[in-house]
């Protein structure tokens, strides 16, 4: 990484307030240092990784989780296999505790497969884990997810949901590219990912840049955090972040969540249908709908429905519950067509 230089912004002692006021409107990535020190699982994880396995055992109905698993030969990095027909992982269902005694067998192993047990929910598997293990920032609703590996990578993806991720044991190197970094990514298939998002196909450890050469403005654009046990991140949604797992055994909780203003449904089904419609249509047609797209999406030029009296407004006007079921009703019926 000697190519970012760029620090990601630090925090200490956030409480509830502060994150809404100061961190939350940035709409950027924050490190929020020492936010879940005082956590037990952070305690248990001091003492050592079997510690804190077993601390975590304590809460587990035993429910199936899904784990990946690589060859050493990967390094820990799960991506796509070099001809793109697979990964170059294989995902395994068993119980939480047989994937952390993975990690633990193969703790001093100089290269050890690649294990990654992740977005665990901890109201399903892990009952009574949240109630001890509180995060303040967020509502109670929202639920935690536990991830944990050994030494891995997941390469460079986006959240369609805010995110604060939370250090619970070992050290994770985050890296940052702002949303406006879209082109100079060379992201992979938007319909065929390792994890569930379009991913970046560039290594970041050793970029080609001869094969990707509009990467080297994504790096000068990117910024970086190393967090530690009890150090959280706040990731917003579209925020591109690469993360890399630096110790043998490392545990995060995370949490997502939207504040979502309107309810109308997925932006991303939006960009799915745009492409279906749209991409295959002469530049000049392209360039009309972009402009629609501007006036009626994007906003460019205010509130394309300020002309209109509210009864008039249609799909426009304020998306109530019952507006949107009708629009979701109604594109139900168009793509059937």
């Amino acid at each position: 990484m000697a190519h970012v230089v760029a620090q990601t912004p630090e925090w200490r002692d956030v409480d509830a307030a502060t994150f809404r006021s100061e961190i939350v409107p940035r709409d950027r990535p924050a490190v929020m240092r020492g936010l879940v020190g005082h956590w037990p699982a952070v305690r248990e994880g001091h003492v050592s990784p079997a510690a804190l396995c077993n601390y975590i055992a304590g809460f587990d109905t035993g429910q199936p989780v899904q784990t990946a698993i690589g060859p050493p030969a990967i390094q820990g990095r799960l991506f796509y296999r070099p001809d793109m027909r697979g990964f170059n992982f294989e995902r395994r269902v068993e119980t939480f505790q047989a994937s952390a005694a993975r990690i633990l067998a193969h703790i001093d192993d100089p290269e050890p497969p690649a294990f990654y047990a992740g977005a665990v929910s901890a109201a399903d598997c892990f009952p009574g884990f949240a109630g001890e293990n509180r995060l303040a920032l967020l509502d109670e609703s929202v639920v935690p997810r536990i991830w944990a590996g050994n030494a891995v990578t997941a390469p460079t993806h986006y959240d369609m949901s805010d995110n604060i991720a939370c250090v619970v044991a070992g050290r994770r190197c985050f890296t940052f590219f702002p949303p406006d970094q879209l082109a100079n990514l060379y992201v992979g298939p938007l319909d065929f990912t390792p994890a569930g998002q379009p991913t970046s196909m560039v290594e970041l450890a050793a970029p080609d840049l001869q094969r990707y050469p509009r990467f080297a403005q994504a790096l000068a654009a990117a910024e970086t955090a190393e967090l530690g046990p009890g150090d959280a991140v706040f990731i917003p949604n579209l925020w591109w972040h690469h993360v890399e797992a630096l110790e043998p055994f490392n545990i995060l909780v995370n949490y997502w969540w939207f504040d979502r203003q309107r309810s109308g449904g997925s932006a991303f089904a939006a960009l799915v249908h745009g492409i279906a419609a749209i991409s295959e249509m002469p530049e000049s047609r392209r360039q009309a709908w972009r402009q629609i797209f501007d006036h009626y999406v994007f906003q460019t030029g205010g509130d394309p429905a300020a002309h209109l009296a509210p009864e008039h407004r249609g799909m426009l006007g304020r998306m109530t519950p019952q507006l949107a079921a009708q629009l979701k009703a109604w594109l139900l019926k168009a793509l059937q067509r």
